[in-house]
């Protein structure tokens, strides 16, 4: 495994895993590990519309922009 790494792992996906003896006789097994959804594509992203939309069902109305910088001061600590 120390000098041929590439050839170890390409032994294990093509056989789905490989066992690594040590010259003390342990034993290791290295297996595949199936693709995680995210590699295989785009993350998909939250509806944020549809959020908006049944937060303002459940009566959330949002800061006017006059108010907006006043509340990002109040949450840096500013005021």
């Amino acid at each position: 495994m120390n000098r041929q790494p590439a050839k170890v792992l390409a032994a294990a996906r093509r056989l789905g895993s490989v066992e690594i003896r040590t010259r003390s006789g342990e034993a290791f097994t290295l297996a595949v590990k199936a693709e995680s959804a995210v590699r295989k594509g785009r993350a998909k992203m939250p509806d944020f519309d549809a959020r908006r939309q049944r937060l303002r069902k459940l009566g959330w109305t949002p800061l006017p922009a006059s108010e907006v910088e006043r509340f990002n001061r109040i949450i840096a600590g500013e005021e």
